[in-house]
Order: C-alpha cells, then structure tokens, then sequence
C-alpha cells in the first residue's frame, strides 16, 4: 500500500511539472487569459483601443484578454503595476505616448522607467486640431498669428493640464509660430471643451475624436492641424505644416508593452499578431471612427526606436520651455 501510494505521489509530481513545463513553455503561449492594463478609466478613447484589441487578439490567439483599468498619475500607477509583473506574457500595458515620451521628463520620481518593459508593437497615432471658439476674429492661421501678435499674451489658449500632451502641443504651437498666449489649464478635456463651446476660451488644441462632431456642428472653428498630412475627418484644415510652420508637427499615439525579460518568443508572436490587426481594413475603419489612425510598426526594435526619438523630441521642448508637472 505504502508503494502504490509512492507511485500515485510520483505520477502526479510528474503530471503536474509536465502541465508547468507546457504552461512556462514560451512556444505554448497563451494558454489562459491574458491581462491588458489600460491606465485610464473606462470608457475613454484608451479604454475604447483597448478593447478594440483585446477582441481581435482573441480572434488571432484564441484565448481571452482582458482589459484591467488603472488608472491615475499621468498613466503611472498602470504602468508601475505593468513593470513589476511577471515575465510570463500574460501582462501586458497599452501604453500612451505620455508614458514613456512625456512623464519622465516631468516627474523625476517615477517607479518605472522605458528599461522595464519590452516593447511590442505600435497600435494607432492620435491627431489634433487647433480650434478656436466660433466668434474668435481670426478666421485663418495667418490670421491668429497676426492678432496673437499684436495682442500679446491676451488669448487664452485651454489644455487639459499641466504638463499634459495637451498643454505641450499648445507650447509647441507657441513656438513654432512665435507668439504668446496665455496656457488656462482645466482638469481634463471635458471641461476645456465645455469652455470652447461657451466661448469662454479663445483657443484649444483637441484630438479629433472630441473636434470633429463639435467642428462639424458649428460650436467652434478649426484652424489647421498638427498631423503630417490632411485628416480624413477633416479634409478641407490644412496641416501647420503646408502653411509654412514645418516644426509645428504632434500627435500622440497607444503601443503595447511587456515587462522587460518576458521570453523573445512571446514577444515575437504577440507582435506578428498586433501588426496582422493593425494592417487589416476593420481596424483601420475603427479607429477612424475614433478619429485615430491605424499604426504598425515592423519590429519591437522599430517600437523602441521610434519611443526614444519621441522622448528625446519632448524632453527637449519641456527642458527648453521650463515646463513644470501640475
């Protein structure tokens, strides 16, 4: 009895460090549910991506994902939790350009940095429209420059923050067409975007998802905006750019992340599955709807590449400006 009952012990040992082996098994990833930490709450545009992906990655790697909103400190505290999982793949962070481009140059007591994670792929790019409210006297670009001007520091120009993307766009317009303007920094876009609609506010710089339905009702104008090309949504604004303000050029943008250590393999698959969903017709309509633009990036490699070229462009701006976090 006392044999048998080694052998019972023996062959489950066994079994059990077979189902571990196959579970740590890079090449068998997913075998459960995987977490996609999304830093802000629900029902935002993020939160909307998110879920976006979580659906089709279930499609491509046929288990579920599941979408785990923290937020809070500028996109840290998702990021932090993000940072110190395990290195298995099935933690993931949908990361937004602040997180890595923006907060650490604001905020030298970040829990995390770039070095944690293991870039995946690239998802979508954000665009913005400068908007002014409806009776504003300029019309045009030209215009706003002529009258910001001659009436220095009198327009006031909303962001969501200090220190948000938001806010930096705004100081990137400043200076890119030599003017000032007086930064009234809200407690998110909702209220900046009330404010437009009142009229409270001279100007704002606003992701298209929020522009479009307000520019196309005639609650405010939009001047031009800040993507490389033309938007879809708003095909008759021109770009800063082909009104002669070349520098005058952002956008903010959702990759995905896993900590840093997580199997080659793992992060290999997961990007050759992201980039087969970002490439497809219905995910680029998706995110149109959104008033996002579908983005791929080749490689990891290309995803660290293109964050670190992000970084080093905002970092300059904020330590040249001076700009301080809220």
């Amino acid at each position: 009895m006392r044999n048998r009952l080694k052998l019972m012990a023996a062959a489950c040992t066994f079994l059990a460090l077979g189902v571990q082996a196959q579970t740590a098994d890079p090449a068998a990833w997913p075998t459960k549910p995987v977490t996609l930490v999304v830093p802000y709450p629900p029902g935002g545009t993020s939160d909307v991506v998110g879920r976006q992906l979580a659906q089709r990655l279930r499609e491509e790697l046929g288990t579920v994902f599941v979408i785990d909103n923290r937020a809070g400190a500028a996109t840290a505290i998702g990021a932090s939790f993000v940072a110190r999982a395990p290195k298995d793949g099935y933690t993931l962070l949908l990361s937004a350009g602040t997180t890595f481009t923006t907060n650490p140059h604001l905020n030298d007591k970040l829990s995390y940095k770039l070095e944690d994670f293991a870039p995946v792929a690239a998802l979508c790019t954000v665009p913005f429209a400068f908007v002014v409210k409806k009776d504003f006297p300029a019309k045009t670009l030209r215009e706003y420059v002529s009258y910001a001007k001659a009436n220095p520091g009198k327009i006031n120009n909303a962001t969501n923050g200090q220190g948000s993307m938001v806010h930096l766009l705004g100081e990137l317009i400043a200076n890119g067409l030599d003017i000032k303007f007086t930064e009234v920094h809200y407690k998110g876009a909702a209220p900046a975007t009330m404010d437009m609609i009142a009229g409270v506010i001279d100007s704002n710089v606003e992701a298209l998802t929020s522009a479009v339905p307000n520019v196309n009702a005639g609650q405010y104008r939009a001047l031009a905006v800040l993507s490389a090309e033309r938007q879809p949504l708003m095909p008759n604004v021109p770009t800063f750019r082909e009104l002669g303000y070349p520098s005058v050029l952002g956008e903010t943008w959702y990759g995905v992340f896993a900590p840093v250590g997580t199997p080659k393999p793992i992060v290999d698959k997961l990007a050759a599955a992201i980039n087969r969903i970002t490439t497809t017709a219905s995910f680029g309509e998706a995110m149109r709807k959104l008033g996002n633009e579908s983005k791929t990036s080749a490689t990891p490699a290309d995803l660290l590449a293109f964050t670190q070229q992000q970084s080093k462009m905002w970092g300059d701006l904020i330590k040249r400006l001076d700009i301080k976090a809220e």
